[in-house]
């Protein structure tokens, strides 16, 4: 009798170990379950079919000197309000002076905010530490610093100076060297900037790294405008690169890193699960995504919109987009721009740009 309980005890004892196994090893199955499908795109890195990213949507570039020129023309309810200071509720009291025309010499502080009927001007090491706008045309000097600055007129910049916030005109703006333009920086006219210069977003029609050729936009545009179809709806995947002087009418994606040779013509979008690196005279009619970085060679013409989730790097005298084709940039980790290097459009990033 006793070994009959001993048996019927270690027969238990089995059956309970082998039920916690089975209950242990459906635990870890349902646990690992749910990954499973990312983790069989991560090795395959291949997708179903070319999902690309709606790339045509991005918030309003120059909210913030809108929405500051419209509170503070209600708060003075009068366009053409005599000279002098007031006490005007904006998001908070603040104190605001009413300047006709200002010529601010060198080493002025303002410490409120500033409202110039006409133009205005600064010397050097100018610091204007709360809003101004402008009703008219802004000449910053040389090594200012601003908080923000909205113009109705064009803006020119002094070498090395700073804005802590936003800087905006209804015309056009020249930045010279070494400038850090802030969080927004962005104008209706063509955005000139020098070598240098720092920014986080940029918008204009275009934004140029360096000088804006006189009299060169349309003969640029017509250059750089191949004949633009839409996308095919055929993909050719994973190639390992793409050969100089190629004609592809179709998307690309590629599972790995993808270089693409000088003088070709790609008539659909660019999707690269790692880097993407474009040649010289290089031209896509459509996106270009990539996981890692993305390098747009020199006088390459891309019509669409371009976004990294690493870093951009557009060399000299490369175009993104055309008068006609407004288009962005995003390059989550950093932008940067070569001399002569021309976007229509926005460019963004929420680590550091530069011009190069």
């Amino acid at each position: 009798m006793a070994e009959d309980g001993a048996l019927s005890k270690s027969r238990f004892a089995g059956a309970y170990r082998m039920m916690l196994a089975v209950i242990l090893l459906l635990l870890i199955v349902l646990f690992v379950l749910p990954f499973v499908p990312g983790i069989w795109e991560f090795r395959k890195r291949q997708d179903a079919a070319p999902l690309f990213v709606s790339m045509d949507y991005h918030k309003y570039p120059r909210y913030f000197a809108s929405s500051f020129r419209k509170k503070l023309i209600d708060s003075l309810n009068d366009p053409h309000a005599a000279e002098g200071h007031r006490e005007l509720q904006l998001s908070k009291r603040e104190q605001v002076q009413i300047i006709d025309q200002a010529d601010f010499p060198p080493g002025t502080s303002v410490e409120h905010i500033l409202y110039v009927s006409r133009d205005l001007a600064s010397g050097d090491s100018v610091a204007l530490r709360k809003e101004v706008y402008v009703r008219g045309s802004a000449r910053i000097g040389p090594r200012n610093r601003l908080q923000a600055l909205a113009a109705d007129g064009d803006i020119s910049i002094g070498r090395g100076t700073r804005f802590l916030r936003w800087l905006d005109a209804e015309g056009s703006v020249h930045a010279d060297e070494a400038c850090r333009l802030g969080i927004d920086a962005a104008c209706g006219g063509a955005f000139a900037i020098g070598r240098f210069c720092s920014f986080m977003r940029l918008f204009g029609l275009p934004v140029q790294a360096g000088e804006l050729p006189a009299g060169d936009d349309e003969a640029r545009d017509r250059a750089g405008a191949v004949e633009v179809q839409v996308p095919s709806d055929s993909i050719e995947r994973n190639p390992a690169s793409i050969p100089p002087l190629s004609l592809k009418s179709a998307s690309i994606i590629s599972a790995e890193s993808l270089t693409v040779g000088d003088y070709s013509v790609i008539r659909g979008h660019i999707k690269a699960h790692r880097d993407l690196v474009l040649g010289t005279h290089v031209t896509v009619t459509g996106n270009l995504f990539a996981e890692g970085s993305i390098e747009i060679g020199a006088d390459s013409m891309i019509f669409g919109t371009i976004f990294s989730q690493q870093r951009v790097v557009i060399r000299a005298s490369a175009q993104i987009g055309t008068k006609d084709r407004i288009k962005s940039v995003i390059g989550k980790k950093g932008v940067v721009l070569e001399q002569g290097a021309r976007v229509y459009g926005l460019v963004m990033t929420e680590g550091k740009g530069l011009i190069a």
